[in-house]
């Protein structure tokens, strides 16, 4: 009896290590208040997913519009002395499609420059607690993957500040 108990702890063990293997993935939620800006910029929830082969920013807004909800995640890794980084969502071209870049600042560097990401990829659920994610491969960040802090805001159509999350999410990458 307890030789089976044994055995089958073992093997319990040994299947959630074999499963838990490739399938982890940091990931961080910070909520935020609500009725702090227009709808189509207010944040409510930020959840940041930092795995192997890609960081995703899933923002939560009252009601995200492709046309209107502009979301900005400052990417800073956990390297000292690393560039800073921008993705941004961007309408790609006409309608209501969305797109996202990323550009990066080196640590003496005053000006910003593009990265060349073509794995960069944005979408937006539109409506009544709609969400806007943006996903970037960790191969666009170079040898500055892994850990990241991330800031991220709304903006509006003029590039001014509409909402931002009040916690840095510090995110470690699974």
């Amino acid at each position: 009896m307890i030789r089976a108990r044994h055995a089958a702890t073992a093997l319990l063990t040994g299947a959630l290590v074999v499963t838990g293997g490739g399938a982890f993935a940091a990931q961080k939620t910070v909520k935020d208040a609500a009725d702090d800006a227009a709808p189509a910029a207010d944040i409510t929830r930020v959840t940041v997913k930092n795995t192997e082969k890609k960081l995703v920013v899933h923002t939560k807004l009252q009601k995200a519009s492709a046309g209107r909800s502009h979301v900005v995640a400052t990417l800073t890794p956990a390297t000292e002395g690393a560039a800073t980084y921008v993705a941004r969502t961007v309408q790609a071209g006409p309608g209501k499609k969305v797109g996202a870049t990323l550009e990066t600042t080196a640590a003496d560097a005053t000006e910003p420059t593009a990265v060349d990401c073509s794995g960069i990829k944005a979408s937006v659920s539109s409506g009544r607690s709609g969400q806007v994610v943006v996903s970037v491969p960790q191969a666009c960040f170079g040898d500055d993957a892994g850990t990241f802090t991330v800031d991220v805001v709304t903006e509006t159509a003029a590039g001014e500040v509409a909402d931002e999350v009040p916690t840095t999410l510090k995110v470690k990458q699974g």
